[in-house]
């Protein structure tokens, strides 16, 4: 591709375009080279997510005429069947760049659509094909994620430590983990999609195959290479409400298991993006805003669906079995809060080379596990031993001899000495990012880019003067009120306020 096509096919900015109206004049918009130099395509203001509705679409070949407007500097038109666009850019120069990038443009895709017939008019947004929006789509939101790509990877980096994957994944460069592992945050749908609202969760699923569906030379994780509490070419997805969010996960979707995957498009609301799928006699829904997210994840799975099976189920029982350092009956001091003391549960433990994870036998609380390398301290008295991890949580035990428990905190102990000295600058790779390089708003403005929209600016802040000034006139009038007249607006119906709850997920 030669410099004057690339510079063309990257053809953006702000113009004015003159309204039909006579009323309104010139209005600003955003133009954009859309489709690799098929369409102009125009939004009311630069988009920053492709649920942004274009205002008008333009095929570059439709153009018939590209002209300067005589008498100015900075004015041209562009002809499109029976309607003629007049637009203005901010200086001469620009316009020359942009009437010269449009004209090659033009010749370019003539070229490559040959004899085909243009469209001879103004076309509307909905009636293109679907994948031509789909593309569009991506590469309007390309353009954004690109700029905030950097605070996406740290916000993914702060969940892994916070889980205790980040050291096992941290010696793989960034494009292996870029073709091997997918994470991120999801809204996921419960049980009853119909009543029920979506919850965030973040996902991960680390692969043995490539999953962006190119070739590469890489070589990807082996079995060996993760937390033995997770599994290849399986999803897992947890709750995350803060920083110090190390909950185990909430479920685990094996993609082998996955049966009729679809991609949803439900062309409005906050999530109009999204993917199903069935899965143990139930069918998943995932959604997000980005409509990149969504199509990575079905890549991902159908990546990993077209693994060739194999039949060695034996040998990997066997090799899960071999990994398992010790393991048997104990009691656990359950976590759930009921009348009287806190009970005790019959569970299943194993001691594995890098976690320790235990099943109550009557299956009701499911897997629960720590992680060695989060343990600061085990200690041992009489029959029972507690665990002490970095981020202050307690796990306490009861073995059935003073035996047992000894035997247990010695080679716990044994192990996490290890683990520990495996790995080099264990604190370096546990720390947190600073919490405001973290923050994300997908719908962030650039206010260097957001420049042109200056009536929206101006009505945003008349708007919040408006408010401060009414506020301020209710609190003047709330201080004249007699005592008896404060007193009856206490009980009066004023506005309701609920305490916001989090929705832990499990």
């Amino acid at each position: 591709m030669n410099d004057k096509l690339s510079k063309a096919l990257q053809l953006n900015g702000v113009l004015q375009k003159r309204s039909p109206s006579m009323m309104k004049g010139y209005q600003k918009r955003y133009f954009s080279v859309r489709n690799e130099g098929q369409y102009l395509i125009y939004w009311k203001k630069k988009p920053l997510s492709s649920k942004d509705k274009p205002q008008g679409v333009l095929s570059l070949t439709s153009i018939s005429t590209v002209a300067n407007v005589k008498g100015s500097d900075t004015e041209f038109i562009l002809v499109v069947g029976d309607r003629q666009f007049q637009l203005k850019a901010e200086t001469a120069s620009q316009r020359e760049f942009w009437v010269e990038s449009i004209l090659y443009l033009k010749e370019y895709r003539k070229q490559l659509e040959g004899d085909n017939e243009p469209i001879q008019q103004k076309v509307k947004w909905d009636e293109l094909d679907k994948e031509t929006i789909t593309k569009i789509k991506l590469e309007v939101e390309k353009d954004h994620l690109d700029r905030i790509s950097n605070k996406i990877d740290i916000k993914n980096d702060e969940v892994m430590k916070c889980k205790g994957i980040y050291p096992y994944l941290i010696k793989f460069d960034a494009k292996t983990q870029d073709q091997f592992i997918i994470c991120g945050f999801l809204m996921k749908k419960g049980k009853n999609t119909t009543f029920t609202r979506a919850k965030k969760r973040w996902f991960i699923m680390i692969s043995s195959v490539c999953i962006t569906g190119q070739e590469t030379d890489k070589v990807g994780p082996t079995q060996a290479d993760i937390p033995d509490t997770f599994q290849l070419d399986t999803i897992y997805y947890f709750a995350y409400d803060d920083r110090g969010d190390k909950s185990n996960f909430i479920a685990r979707i094996p993609i082998s298991e996955l049966e009729d995957i679809q991609y949803i498009d439900k062309t409005s609301g906050q999530l109009p993006y999204g993917l199903s799928f069935e899965y143990n006699q139930r069918v998943y829904q995932f959604f997000s805003e980005q409509l990149t997210d969504i199509q990575k994840w079905i890549l991902a799975i159908q990546c990993v669906k077209k693994k060739p099976k194999t039949s060695l189920k034996n040998s990997q029982q066997l090799e899960k079995k071999e990994e398992i350092i010790f393991e048997g009956p104990l009691q656990k001091q359950s976590s759930k809060i009921i009348k009287g003391p806190l009970s005790w549960i019959n569970v299943n433990a194993q001691l594995k080379k890098n976690s320790l994870s235990w099943t109550a036998k009557d299956d009701s609380q499911g897997n629960q596990y720590v992680l060695l390398i989060y343990i600061k301290q085990v200690i041992g008295k009489s029959r029972s031993f507690q665990i002490f991890t970095n981020d202050d949580q307690e796990f306490k035990f009861k073995a059935q001899t003073p035996e047992q428990k000894d035997q247990w905190v010695k080679i716990i102990k044994e192990q996490v000495d290890v683990l520990k000295g495996s790995i080099q600058n264990l604190e370096e790779i546990l720390e947190l990012p600073p919490e405001e390089a973290t923050k994300i708003d997908y719908n962030e403005q650039i206010k260097d880019e957001d420049l042109y929209d200056q009536e929206t600016i101006t009505e945003k802040f008349y708007n919040k003067m408006t408010l401060q000034i009414e506020k301020s006139k209710q609190e003047e009038k709330l201080k004249s009120k007699s005592f008896f007249s404060k007193l009856l607006c206490c009980f009066g119906g004023g506005e309701s306020e609920y305490d916001y709850v989090k929705d832990r997920g499990f």
